[in-house]
Parts: structure tokens; sequence; C-alpha cells
């Protein structure tokens, strides 16, 4: 089974705040493919053919452009109303969900779990809270209704974005205590972000050392591979048995050779494969078709050719003739 474990669906805000937002942080991606002008900051006709970006992404189409996939991971967004962005969260602006009342992100959970109750062979839905945005118990509140009330699978958490650090005492850890008695998975944006009104040091995947020993038997997955702080990533994952990784965005930035690289970095830390899980950050970079190839065409050496135990996790799978089997982003 193939599962693409990170994917954005609906809007994650309300305009014209998550225009800007989705711009600020796809704009460098795109100055890199040539899809923007390098040399000087893009104007608003250079955006043309780009739309989507910041269009409410509709379930059907996400399914669409996901063709040999499973099964996508469908993430909220946390609700926030205190940064340069304005209204952030998931917003079911299109009326797709079938939720009832106003549109707005304190329904985030509602609407994700709408659509994973609405195509349950397809998405797989992951809470997000926020302890910033109306406190820390009323965070903690939310994320025992969704996971009790709406059968959320999961939690995705957003502290550069939302302006706390993972290893908080006061603002996380209430959350991580939470999640671990439901016991879910729980996945954290730490990485860079072009996205300029956020903390960049709280995208260091180093932070979440601390929360993996203070909360041994909670399952944590660092978003994106750390990126650009990788080894930091891979260490974490070597040192400890509940920490996975998705190496969504990043796996957008590598071509063949680079992955090849990338798992034998992971082989030289001691970090094991089943570790990494294969993931897309869809729809703002490379799509999931294109995002396989490397891996349906890499050939790994003799050595490699086993199994990872799916249920644990893992990108790759091989077979005994060195070909990729099924992939998974379970966790």
């Amino acid at each position: 089974m193939i599962i693409d474990g990170h994917n954005h669906i609906l809007t994650a805000g309300l305009y014209p705040g998550y225009e800007r937002f989705i711009k600020e942080m796809t704009m460098g991606f795109f100055q890199g493919k040539g899809d923007l002008p390098i040399d000087r900051d893009p104007t608003e006709a250079d955006w043309t053919g780009l739309e989507y970006l910041w269009e409410p992404i509709d379930p059907d189409t996400l399914i669409r452009d996901h063709p040999g996939v499973d099964k996508c991971t469908i993430l909220a967004v946390a609700p926030s109303d205190y940064t340069r962005y304005e209204i952030r969260g998931t917003v079911d602006v299109a009326g797709v969900t079938g939720v009832e009342g106003p549109k707005t992100i304190d329904k985030g959970c509602d609407y994700i779990a709408a659509l994973a109750r609405k195509y349950p062979d397809k998405f797989i839905g992951m809470a997000a809270v926020n302890p910033k945005y109306r406190g820390v118990k009323a965070a903690v509140a939310e994320l025992e209704r969704a996971v009790t009330k709406l059968r959320l699978t999961g939690l995705k958490l957003y502290p550069m974005y939302d302006h706390y650090a993972v290893n908080d005492r006061d603002l996380a850890y209430p959350i991580f205590a939470k999640a671990q008695e439901l016991d879910i998975p729980v996945m954290i944006h730490l990485s860079t972000t072009p996205v300029t009104d956020t903390v960049l040091m709280y995208g260091w995947p180093v932070l979440l050392d601390d929360v993996a020993r203070a909360f041994p038997n909670l399952r944590l997955l660092v978003a994106h591979t750390g990126f650009p702080w990788v080894d930091e990533c891979l260490i974490l994952g070597a040192r400890h048995r509940n920490v996975w990784m998705d190496i969504s965005f990043f796996n957008s930035t590598m071509n063949r050779r680079q992955t090849y690289e990338f798992l034998q970095r992971a082989r030289q830390v001691g970090c094991p494969w089943n570790r990494i899980c294969w993931a897309t950050d869809y729809p703002g970079f490379e799509f999931p078709e294109r995002q396989l190839r490397p891996l349906h065409r890499h050939r790994l050496e003799p050595a490699a050719n086993r199994r990872a135990d799916a249920r644990s996790g893992g990108i790759l799978a091989p077979n005994h003739q060195g070909e990729e089997g099924p992939i998974s982003s379970k966790v």
C-alpha cells in the first residue's frame, strides 16, 4: 500500500492573508524551478498560472492528483489570528464538507473529520491545535474532542508558525501528554520556512529531543525531515525509537542520486529506514506522480534488499530482486 502521509486540503485561512501566506511559502521554490523570476521580486502578473496554490483544494482533485496512491493523510492547519497572515487555519470556504454554520477556523477539525468520513477508503484525517490561540486548556480539550468525538487518528502541530517552542513545558507538554493518553501519533513541523512571520529557532528539530525523552511512549513524526537540519533529524531517528520523519517537501528538492545519498546517510548515522516515511506536502511543491518516480526506479544494494516492517512505518520496502515494493507512511 502506498500512503502519502502529508497533504493539505480546503484552505489554510481566509483571504487576503491566506494568499499572502502561500506566496511567501512557495515563491523561492518556484523561482528555483524557473516558474517565477529569480532576479527580482515577482509581480502579480508573474503569478499567472500558479493561482491553484491558494485556491481551495477540492477533495476530488486531491484524489485525482494522486494516481497510484492508495490513501492520503489530510492535515488540519492549527488556528491562529495573531500573525501578519490574519485568520489562519483550515476553513471550508467552498462548502464541500457539509459542516453546517459559519465558515470559521474554529471548525478546522470538524472539516477534516467530515472529509475522512466521506472518503473512508482514501483519507486519513489528522487534527491540529494551537495552545496560543485560545489557551492550553482549550487546545487540550479540542484535541480530546477531535479524537474521541470526531474520530480523527492523529495530531499535527505547527510550533514555528504559531510562535511557540515544541519543548515548551507550559504550552506544548500538556498537549503531548493528552496525545500520549489518547495513543495517537503527533506530526510536528520542524524545518525551515520562507514564511517571514515565523520563529526560525522553533523549527530546529533538536528541540524534539526533550519531548522524545519526556514522552517515550508517544509516537512522534518530524515533518520535512527537518530540512535543512537533516542530519539532526536523522540523529533523532537513531536515538529514539519513538521518532519517525517524513520526506515531504525535502523530496521535491532531491534528484535520484541525492535520494540515494540521503538513504546512505541515514544508514551511516544509524537511523533505520523504516523510520522514514514518504509524503509530498501536496499541493505546494512537486506532485505525487513525479515524487514517486525516483523511488520506483531506484535500485538498492543487495544488502538493503529486505522488507521494511510496514507496521513500524517506512518509505521503502524492496523486494528480493531489488525493485521497490509497497511504500508506506504509517506511523
